[in-house]
């Protein structure tokens, strides 16, 4: 049975709260028992535009009980969208797949875009509606007393609170008949329509936009929306905003939702300038600031504050997601682009040249589960690498990622680790900022795959590895460690610090390889054994082995000195 025949059988509070996987009393009580007060914190946060946005948090009960109902909606409007055949929503707000640049794509390269919002959206949607949507809804038809309790469970002092789980889905749903009504309007006046939450859009390539959606009111380019459009809106329960109401010409900046859609899809050059402007600060003196908005005596106003990594970090990567949706359908180019090169340096920065914790990379991708749960094992004995009586790591296991391989060109083996390390002085010099504080160190396993990276040390370097040492500091920070004593006879890997019995451990029947040659039918591979032996059982796992590796990490974290 579907999510939404489910939902539609239920005819009592308990039936309900089963579907949601609650017993009937504890959601009775989440809904009705909860007074008002408890059930929300309520704060202030200032809009982009100017004056603030009410956020009602919900309790953690109340949380629980809402995502779940989300859940069970989303599905729902899944479900509803396929039967319909509906294969493209003109809502793109709050739905998986959909984003503002699934919103903004839509009016490329369009002669006029009109961008008009709905005031006050959630505020409007109140107890009344959202119940007498899921009775009167030809798709839902719900028993009043289920339609009653998902409104109780949803609303807050009469409205969907904004901050709610519940929200968006529902708003969805309800904003549905106005998207009907709008978006038949739209291609009746040959305009493409979409609708991102409350911000609603429509555009065209005519010589002349449409008097039946917008006329121009005066000289000073204002426009006002035709009467037709005020009414529909008006119809489906929703009010205009006029004050935002603007139409834009091919000539001006044309954005949507943030971003500017022209030619493509991209990012508004002030924002991007911004940004870099930050990575530079940052990279030259290890602070950079940002303008913030706050919210003082009802208004709002903007302020110049300290930023935080995370918070440029995430400016780089809405940078780098506009970018990708812009290739979606190209292979990435062989070099890195402009954006890319920004967050190279930024992330150069943050994981290397400045990082909080010593930083340990490795050869192998199975590597890092390894050193984790040797550390996790071994931690009273070392600690430099764990916090004594607590489960935090004082080390960082860099793990190998998607962005991190095509920044870095970090997928894995020695060969690309070799050309890290060969650059690693150019990049660290451009570093004006304070640097070099934790060590970085790459382990290599100590066979013919270390000859070329210690090869390349002394060529760029000038650096000899003598016989009968295990580690050696490259360049400043940047440390090389074999997994055991440099022998040019060697042929040690880091797997060999396990021992006997567990390497003898059988999967299915089959046994172990260490080979990076193609596995036999009675085989398993180093992947293998570290998600489905050492990761779940690394409790019962002998580790004192791995003391040849542990012991060396911590003696050039001790002797670190910048």
């Amino acid at each position: 049975m579907s999510e939404l025949a489910k939902l539609k059988a239920c005819t009592t509070i308990g039936e309900l709260a089963r579907l949601l996987g609650f017993q009937a009393k504890t959601l009775g009580y989440i809904a009705w028992g909860t007074p008002s007060a408890a059930k929300y914190s309520t704060f202030n946060i200032p809009k982009r535009s100017g004056g603030k946005r009410t956020i009602h948090a919900p309790s953690p009960q109340l949380k629980l009980a809402q995502g779940k109902l989300s859940t069970l909606l989303q599905a729902c409007e899944k479900e509803i969208e396929e039967d319909l055949g509906v294969k493209r929503t003109v809502a793109h707000g709050f739905k998986l797949g959909r984003s503002i640049l699934t919103n903004a794509d839509v009016h490329r390269r369009q002669r006029y875009v009109l961008n008009f919002d709905l005031s006050d959206f959630f505020g409007t949607i109140n107890f009344g509606r959202v119940r007498g949507f899921l009775i009167g809804n030809r798709n839902f038809r719900l028993h009043p007393d289920v339609a009653t309790l998902i409104a109780q469970i949803a609303c807050h002092e009469d409205m969907l609170p904004q901050g709610a789980p519940t929200s968006p889905v529902i708003s969805n749903l309800i904003g549905n008949i106005l998207d009907v009504r709008l978006s038949k309007m739209a291609r009746a006046h040959g305009c493409a329509y979409s609708r991102y939450a409350d911000d609603i859009t429509m555009s065209t390539s005519q010589p002349d936009f449409p008097n039946g959606i917008a006329t121009k009111v005066d000289s000073a380019s204002k426009w006002a929306l035709a009467k037709e459009v005020e009414q529909a809106v008006a119809a489906c329960g929703f009010r205009i905003n006029h004050a935002k109401t603007r139409l834009l010409h091919r000539r001006s900046r044309q954005d949507v939702t943030g971003i500017v859609v022209n030619r493509h899809v991209n990012v508004n050059t002030d924002y991007r300038r911004a940004v870099r402007a930050m990575v530079n600060n940052l990279c030259s003196t290890g602070t950079y600031h940002r303008e913030k908005s706050i919210v003082v005596a009802d208004d709002t106003t903007m302020v110049s504050v300290d930023g935080t990594r995370p918070q440029l970090e995430g400016m780089l990567g809405f940078l780098l997601q506009v970018e990708r949706y812009r290739q979606s359908d190209e292979l990435p180019p062989p070099t890195l682009s402009s954006t890319e090169l920004l967050l190279h340096r930024f992330l150069f920065f943050t994981t290397f040249a400045s990082n909080d914790k010593p930083v340990i990379l490795f050869e192998g991708k199975t590597d890092n589960i390894y050193i984790s749960a040797a550390i996790r094992r071994l931690g009273a004995s070392y600690p430099l690498l764990m916090t004594p009586g607590s489960k935090d790591l004082l080390v960082k296991l860099l793990p190998h990622t998607k962005t991190r391989e095509r920044i870095f060109s970090l997928t894995g083996g020695d060969s690309p680790l070799t050309s890290f390390i060969a650059s690693y002085r150019e990049n660290y010099r451009r570093i004006k900022a304070p640097k070099g504080a934790k060590p970085v160190i790459v382990i290599f396993d100590n066979d013919k795959g270390s000859n070329a990276v210690i090869a390349a040390i002394k060529k760029h370097y000038k650096l000899d590895m003598p016989n009968g040492t295990q580690y050696l500091r490259v360049y400043d920070n940047l440390y090389i460690l074999l997994t055991s004593i440099k022998d040019p006879t060697a042929n040690h890997c880091i797997e060999h610090f396990f021992s006997a019995s567990t390497l003898a451990k059988t999967l299915s029947g089959k046994k172990l390889s260490l080979s990076n040659k193609k596995l036999k039918d009675d085989e398993y591979g180093k992947a293998w054994f570290a998600e489905k032996i050492v990761k779940p059982y690394y409790k019962d796992i002998d580790f004192s082995g791995f003391s040849g590796i542990l012991d060396p990490i911590s003696e050039i974290i001790q002797n670190h000195a910048p």
